[in-house]
């Protein structure tokens, strides 16, 4: 048991800091989550808990930036659906977090700290290391706290859910019957009448293109854009430019050796004995002193021991090995009992919140400090960012002042911070290159009257942590429609192509009303057996019409619009399938995962409506400032 959680634990939560590493706050924004939203009206009300308007337009922000870099193109952050939507997510997280503390659901702090300890991104040199996690909780803006508060919600969020999608039963008859259907062949013909092979009859006149064109004036609407100049003062640049002497890297070795240190290590093997409440406590402590007896009357037994009748799943088939762990790894009466221990030696039963363990302590890794040159490169790296943090809080204020008092060019920072001015392409609120130009800071300065009209400096805007970044207007566009003489020929090709499908969708009907009446029709390709799991070349939608009609007398027909025209289908045969036993257990797993979802969903209606959800809708729809 033991084993178990300490992995499970490790599991979730280590995927948690892994995220929050990767796509720092792709939903909730740092700062607003845990500082709340500074007395302002609230955008939406869970019960006791509030959803901030930093918050709020802080997720809007950070989604649409992850949504971009994972699936490419534009994220309208105005768009109300899009709004809606991070608001629910918003909204459903605080729900799912009062479900839990109704169920009793917690995280032990004393875990949350073991694990964050033990997250490889937080190891140097295979210890856990405090000035690299420091570092890291400075660049993403955060305090100790506000991490575990944050470790917090996501890990009951997802040992709620996971509680649903264990529970969820999909019967092996349902699933095996699923599995045969989706296994199941079709013979069938193929008629394909294509809207390319009409459009050499299509004509389209200019009247037709004009009135297209102004019932969707909208589709050919043009964002404002600028051309802007822009300079860049960021503390990696500054980093670049720092050396570190020996004698430094050296003194501050020295002095912090104990940071580096490499802390003792045990390996043990246990039998556990649960207990999950005070009631069974008695029992099992008998049974586990009675155990104890055994072993050392036989040591030698102690792993057959362990594989018939310790309770921890995660090392009881492995005759109770633990592997190594180190002392702040294991809850404290364990820890403190076996690093009491002499290697070789077997304790009589030691009782922790899970219940009695018998350990036998089979070695000891003794602690150590690793050599200068070891660690060099990593003590290079801290004292190199430290001073550049030191010196970008410097003259950050200085940079801003600069460009500020001096608003017709950007040259005279340039100069003194030893930069250079660069120029983008066309830019706008939607994109941009370098994306950091599309902050939505940075776009409300540039479209400023200041910047478009006078052509001044924006003010320096921080556009990602330690990065400030002013710039200036060359050129502006104005928001605008392209004008019908442009867009004519694509809407001509529109056109003609719907009127060609049309005609495609025409005669594809007519020869399915033919088929079906028993008359020959033309084009029908060779026999070819199709399947939902292979479904040669054939589109979804032709497939599931396949699938969908009736084969109780054959042959039947079956026809379907594509985007591409018409498809016409004779199906002559019909192979039934045995259920395949590795897709109905597949079938199981992911129907019962769906029951759990929509269970899940119902019950959070249930707590919705329990605790009372309130949208303040006028600033649901307020742009972010």
């Amino acid at each position: 048991m033991l084993e178990a959680i300490r992995e499970s634990a490790q599991g979730w939560i280590a995927k948690v800091i892994l995220a929050l590493i990767i796509v720092p706050f792709a939903i909730w924004g740092v700062d607003s989550y845990f500082k709340g939203g500074g007395g302002e009206p609230a955008v939406a009300t869970v019960g006791k808990d509030e959803v901030s308007q930093r918050e709020f337009f802080r997720a809007l922000q950070n989604q649409r930036d992850a949504l971009q870099k994972r699936a490419g193109g534009k994220v309208d952050i105005e768009n109300k659906d899009f709004r809606k939507s991070v608001l629910d997510q918003l909204v459903e997280i605080r729900l799912i977090g009062n479900a839990a503390r109704r169920n009793g659901l917690i995280v032990p702090a004393n875990q949350m700290d073991e694990v964050i300890k033990s997250a490889p991104i937080f190891q140097e040199n295979g210890a856990y290391s405090e000035s690299r996690f420091q570092a890291w909780l400075r660049e993403q803006g955060l305090g100790q706290k506000e991490l575990a508060a944050m470790i917090e919600r996501e890990a009951l969020t997802q040992q709620f859910q996971m509680g649903y999608g264990q529970g969820s039963v999909v019967s092996a008859a349902s699933a095996g019957r699923l599995s045969a259907l989706i296994a199941q062949q079709r013979e069938v013909n193929e008629a394909i009448y294509s809207a390319d092979a009409y459009l050499k009859g299509v004509t389209v006149d200019d009247k037709a293109v004009e009135a297209e064109y102004n019932a969707s004036k909208n589709d050919w609407a043009t964002p404002a854009q600028v051309r802007v100049q822009y300079l860049v003062l960021s503390a990696d640049a500054i980093r670049a430019g720092i050396k570190i002497s020996d004698e430094e890297t050296r003194q501050y070795y020295e002095a912090n050796k104990v940071r580096y240190q490499a802390p003792e290590q045990r390996h043990a093997s246990h039998i556990l004995i649960k207990a999950d409440n005070a009631a069974e406590r008695p029992a099992a402590k008998a049974r586990a002193e009675k155990l104890y007896a055994e072993v050392k009357a036989a040591p030698g037994k102690f792993a057959e021991l362990a594989k018939k009748n310790s309770q921890d799943p995660g090392s009881a088939a492995q005759g109770g090995d633990l592997g190594n762990f180190t002392r702040d790894t294991m809850v404290k009466p364990f820890a403190d009992a076996v690093f009491a221990m002499k290697a070789g030696e077997i304790s009589a039963p030691v009782e922790t919140e899970y219940g009695y363990h018998i350990i036998r302590l089979d070695g000891i890794t003794p602690g150590m400090t690793p050599t200068f040159e070891t660690v060099k490169p990593q003590i290079v790296a801290e004292l190199a960012q430290q001073q550049a943090e030191r010196k970008f809080a410097e003259v950050a204020e200085r940079f801003s002042n600069l460009v500020y008092e001096q608003p017709d060019s950007l040259a005279p920072a340039a100069k003194e911070f030893g930069l250079t001015v660069q120029e983008s392409g066309w830019i706008g609120r939607d994109q941009a290159e370098p994306a950091f130009l599309a902050k939505p800071a940075l776009m409300d300065a540039l479209f400023s009257p200041e910047a478009l009209n006078k052509h001044q400096n924006t003010e320096a805007v921080e556009v990602t942590p330690g990065t400030l970044v002013s710039a200036r207007v060359l050129e502006h566009k104005a928001a605008g429609v392209r004008s019908l003489a442009e867009v004519a020929p694509l809407i001509r090709a529109k056109l003609s192509l719907l009127a060609a499908q049309a005609k495609a969708v025409e005669a594809g009907q007519a020869a399915l009303k033919a088929l079906t009446s028993g008359q020959a029709v033309a084009g029908l390709s060779a026999p070819m057996l199709v399947s939902r799991v292979q479904p040669l070349n054939l589109p979804p939608e032709a497939l599931k019409a396949i699938f969908k009609a009736n084969a109780a007398k054959l042959p039947a027909t079956a026809g379907v619009e594509t985007r591409d025209g018409y498809r016409l289908y004779r199906i002559d045969r019909v192979i039934e399938a045995t259920p395949d036993e590795n897709r109905t257990k597949q079938i199981q797993r992911d129907i019962g995962r769906m029951t759990a979802q929509e269970e899940l969903k119902a019950y959070l209606a249930y707590v919705k409506a329990s605790v009372g959800v309130k949208v303040n809708e006028a600033i649901l729809e307020k742009k972010a400032e």
